[in-house]
């Protein structure tokens, strides 16, 4: 049986090499599209961070005591605004590194540690309102940079 030698295509081999690496290419945005939407949406939502209040008259102010916060956040980190009954705001968004004796008189809002060695915001710290300044039914907002902690009404 004789040699045949191989028949070599005329055929420009270019277009075909362009059009099959722009397929591959394709598919491979495609799988990493798919993987990058499923780990964003894949991963369980963070938990809602809660603080529990306790509001009590003391003397001419408000008390809000703390019962409960999420740990290892700082007064800097923490933020208040006060607004009265009709939703107007009396205090605008303040941290509580920054309502101190010092900012009483323009405020009217101080922010007490219950245990001044440690420096995070803990339970048993608390708010001293002013009833004059922010009467009943005036709103405390309490936050932090991602969720509102608590929302609750002078009474």
């Amino acid at each position: 049986m004789p040699d045949v030698p191989p028949v070599e295509d005329d055929r420009p081999r270019g277009p075909h090499l362009v059009a099959n690496l722009a397929k591959v290419a394709v598919v491979v945005l495609l799988v990493v599209l798919l993987y990058l939407v499923l780990i964003r949406f894949s991963g369980s939502p963070s938990p809602v961070e809660r603080v529990d209040l306790s509001i009590s008259q003391d003397g001419g102010n408000w008390s809000v005591r703390f019962l409960t916060f999420p740990p290892s956040k700082l007064p800097s980190e923490v933020f208040v605004v006060l607004r009265d009954g009709s939703g107007a705001i009396t205090v605008p968004r303040t941290s509580l590194e920054n309502l101190t004796a010092a900012s009483w008189s323009v405020l009217r809002v101080q922010y007490e540690k219950g245990t001044p060695a440690n420096p995070d915001v803990q339970p048993g710290d608390r708010l001293l309102i002013d009833r004059v300044a922010h009467p009943q039914g005036s709103v405390l907002d309490l936050s932090d940079d991602r969720s509102i902690l608590a929302i609750d009404t002078l009474r």
